[in-house]
This record gives C-alpha cells, sequence and structure tokens, in this order.
C-alpha cells in the first residue's frame, strides 16, 4: 500500500518534476553550448531576422554562404548586428553564415542575406524567437543579450508544454516524463533557436493530447484545442503535419469509452449506434485538420519555385528529379533504391558515425514497435479501436520518416548518388513520444494476456485468446 501510494504522489508531481527537470537540464545545456553550434543556427537567425524586417515570403538575393553557394539563393534583408554577430562567433560549425565577401545589396540598416534552408519554414516555426528578436530590435539590445534571451524563452515555453503533455497523460506518466528528460531530446532543441524546438514541443503535446481521449471522455472544447494545436504543428514544419490526421479518429474513440453518452442505458445503446460523422468532435478535428492542410497546401505552392540547397541540387536538378518520380515505375524505384540503402546502412549527415549510430537505433525501435503492436493484435489484448488507432499512428510515423528521406532525396542528395544524403537523428525526435505511447501499450498488453492466462483467471473463446471486454475493463487505469 506504501509503495502504491508513493507511485500516485510521483504520478501527481511528475508534471511540475518534467517542468523543473527541463529547466534545468536545458539550462545547463543552453549555458554550456556556445553561440552557433545548434544545427543550421545562422540561417535560422537571418530567417527570424528577415521576418522581423517584412521578408516574410523570401526572395532572390546575390550573396552566398559556405553551404549555399552559386546561385539560385534565396533570403532576405537582415540587421548588420546579426551579421556582424554571425561572423565574429563562427568557428567552421555551422556552414550557413553569410560571406562578408559576397554581400552585394546592403544600407545602412543591414544586407540582404541566404538562407535557403529555412526559407521553407513559416513564421509560426519561430513565435517564441519572433517575440524576443522584434522586442530587442525596439529596445535596441545588443545581439548577445537577444540571443540568449531567445533561448531562454524557448526552453520556458518547452518545458510549459512539456508538463502539459505529461499533467494530459492517463497512464504512463511516469516513464513518458522521463523519456521527455532525456538529455538528446533536450541538448539542443529545447531551447534552439530553430524550428525544431516549438515544433518538438507541439508534437509532443499533441500525441499526448490524443492519447488522453483512448481512455477519457473529451468535450468539443478539447477537441477545439486538439484543432488548433494541430494547425500549428502543420504549421512549424510540414514534413510533420500528416500526424494531425490521428485526430481524426478522436470520435471513433470516444464511442469505445463506457458512459460517452449520457441518458439511460437504452439511450445510451441507441446513441453509440448513430453514425459517427454525427458527432461534433468529429466535424471540429476534421475542420482543424482541413485548415492544416489547406495551410501546408498554400506554403509549398508559394515556397516551390527555389530549393534548400542550390550548391548541391539546382532547381532544374530538382525539377527533373521530382518529374522522373512521378514519370513511371523506374523513378520511383530509382528513389525507393536509394532510400533502402540509406536505411539500412544508417546513412548520416556528413557521414557522421554518431549520427548513423543513433538513426540506425531508432530504426531499430521502429521496427520493435511494429513486431509488438503485431503481437499484440494477433494477441487481441486490447479493443479494436485502440488497435486501428496505433496501426493509423505506426503507419503515420513511418510515413513521415520516409517522406523526409524522399525530401532529402529531392533538394539535398547530388544527382546520380546512389543513397539519400542529409539524414540526421533530430528528424526522428518530435515522434519519439508518440511511438513510446504505442510500445507501451503493446507490452502492457501483452503482459497482461500473460499474467491473467497464467493464473487462470482470462475467459476464452476456444483458442486461448483473452476476452476483449475484460482486457479493455481492467487496461483501464484506476
Amino acid at each position: 500500500m506504501e509503495m502504491k501510494g508513493l507511485t500516485v504522489i510521483i504520478r501527481r508531481l511528475m508534471p511540475m518534476v518534467t517542468a523543473i527537470g527541463v529547466v534545468l537540464i536545458g539550462g545547463w545545456c543552453m549555458l554550456a553550448t556556445a553561440p552557433g553550434h545548434i544545427p543550421d543556427i545562422w540561417s535560422h537567425i537571418y530567417r527570424i531576422a528577415g521576418i522581423v524586417n517584412g521578408d516574410v515570403m523570401v526572395r532572390p538575393v546575390d550573396s552566398v554562404s559556405y553551404l549555399h553557394g552559386g546561385i539560385g539563393n534565396v533570403g532576405g534583408h537582415v540587421d548588420w548586428e546579426w551579421i556582424e554577430y554571425s561572423q565574429q562567433h563562427y568557428d567552421g560549425y555551422d556552414p550557413t553564415v553569410v560571406r562578408s565577401d559576397s554581400i552585394k545589396v546592403f544600407d545602412e540598416s543591414g544586407a540582404d542575406v541566404p538562407y535557403n534552408n529555412t526559407a521553407t519554414n513559416s513564421p509560426v516555426a519561430y513565435l517564441p524567437q519572433l517575440v524576443v528578436f522584434g522586442v530587442g530590435k525596439m529596445q535596441g539590445f545588443p545581439a548577445d543579450v537577444t540571443y540568449h534571451l531567445a533561448e531562454l524563452l524557448m526552453l520556458l515555453i518547452y518545458a510549459g508544454c512539456a508538463a502539459a503533455s505529461v499533467a494530459l497523460l492517463p497512464r504512463w506518466r511516469i516513464i513518458v516524463g522521463l523519456a521527455m528528460l532525456c538529455p538528446l531530446l533536450i541538448r539542443r532543441y529545447a531551447f534552439a533557436i530553430s524550428a525544431d524546438s516549438l515544433t518538438q514541443a507541439l508534437a509532443f503535446l499533441f500525441s499526448c493530447m490524443v492519447f488522453r481521449t483512448l481512455y477519457c471522455k473529451v468535450s468539443n472544447r478539447y477537441c477545439i484545442v486538439v484543432a488548433c494545436v494541430s494547425v500549428l504543428l502543420a504549421m512549424c514544419k510540414f514534413i510533420y503535419a500528416p500526424m494531425v490526421a490521428l485526430a481524426l479518429l478522436i470520435p471513433y474513440m470516444q464511442r469505445g469509452l463506457s458512459g460517452d453518452d449520457a441518458g439511460t442505458a437504452s439511450e445510451a445503446e441507441t446513441a453509440r449506434r448513430l453514425a459517427v460523422w454525427r458527432d461534433p468532435r468529429l466535424w471540429i478535428c476534421a475542420a482543424g485538420d482541413a485548415l492544416a492542410f489547406l495551410w501546408l497546401a498554400v506554403w509549398m505552392r508559394t515556397t516551390n519555385w527555389f530549393v534548400t540547397t542550390p550548391m548541391i541540387v539546382s532547381y532544374d536538378q530538382m525539377s527533373e528529379k521530382k518529374a522522373e518520380l512521378l514519370s513511371g515505375p523506374a523513378g520511383i524505384l530509382d528513389m525507393l533504391h536509394a532510400v533502402w540503402i540509406a536505411i539500412v546502412h544508417g546513412k548520416a549527415n556528413l557521414d557522421s558515425r554518431a549520427d548513423s549510430l543513433v538513426i540506425t537505433m531508432f530504426w531499430a525501435l521502429w521496427g520493435l514497435v511494429a513486431i509488438v503492436l503485431l503481437a499484440a493484435s494477433v494477441a487481441r489484448t486490447m479493443s479494436k479501436r485502440r488497435l486501428v488507432f496505433w496501426w493509423c499512428a505506426v503507419v503515420v510515423s513511418t510515413g513521415i520518416m520516409l517522406l523526409t528521406y524522399v525530401a532529402l532525396w529531392l533538394q539535398y542528395t547530388p544527382v546520380g548518388a546512389a543513397v539519400v544524403e542529409g539524414m540526421q537523428h533530430r528528424y526522428f525526435f518530435p515522434l519519439v513520444i508518440l511511438m513510446l505511447l504505442c510500445g507501451l501499450e503493446c507490452l502492457h498488453g501483452l503482459w497482461y494476456r500473460r499474467r491473467v492466462c497464467e493464473s487462470g483467471l482470462a475467459r476464452t473463446n476456444g483458442s486461448g485468446s483473452v476476452d476483449s471486454r475484460q482486457a479493455e475493463t481492467l487496461l483501464v487505469p484506476r
């Protein structure tokens, strides 16, 4: 009883523990990380400064960076203080820093600089940093002060999202909270001036919000919040937009919960027989998804006239690749072969051995989750509704990673290369909590089945499988 009581206390405190842990670990990492030692940091800073100066949409620029060389560069007007700050702290880590000798268009306030690889990110991805950069410019803060204040605000918002995510969980709070405190997730992406930080925070929040609906009744107002988070997530980094489709399963999952419909038993049974499409929660989530994908379509249409790394893949080469991909089976097979080789060999950007190891580990974990989900499906350890949800989650998550490889094949992999270049392990991070929850649910169901079978308490249907109604009742957290 004492152990159970202690567990209950820890579960209740876990959101606060997660927030404090993120702030402490992230704060230490922030202090230990020198300016300029975040992937693509100067490109992100230029992009934010460009937005503050009115260049919400990028335009062609003549200057180059060590990554964006040659022709086909896009960017915007960046203040001299940020150009000088990047030059001052550039030590060879991030090649997106502008080459000062290439600047041709400038005035007293700043100059036009390139940032192709961040130009596809919408302003929403930088909301916390935009606030600080805007205030810093109005108040005349030095670049170093603005830089660290932007990191601090992002860290606090990330910690708040992490705490809210854990608080929403009806189960697995302790494990998920500890997972969110993993230094690998926090080290560069809980505070970074980057589109990755807010994307990761919102992806975690969205995953936990949707997971909650598997066990707890939710209102129309809750679904409105889910829809808003869906739109924000899709507007951060378009590659993770498919995640928001999982929100459409919420009404379907809710109808599997006991007591979802008010009224007498007969009224509840009648309500359950009504079509799901009459549930207002479906239309709320559908409206959010429609707005998210509409934004995605519009934004991609307005940013499809340039490539992210013209020095490696020109626009003409990218167009040829795209035409080849859409022309028939031969182009698709060539792309799939390059993706397959990259996955099998754990191909990482710049052939980093550490990055390659982590990428291989993530794909192994993806495979393990798929195996335990298959085992849980065969053993029928949870309801059909939840199995449908988790299969959709695994398919969507895997599809997102494969789309990432396709995007890198189109815009980052040189023509003629036999393997996709540019993959980084950080692209897996926003999906970690969703896949972790899937694995935990399946392992718990398999463990429960074995326990009840060994104790002789399970009801069987002649084939030894656990009765789904009994399993569903006992799996609900108390």
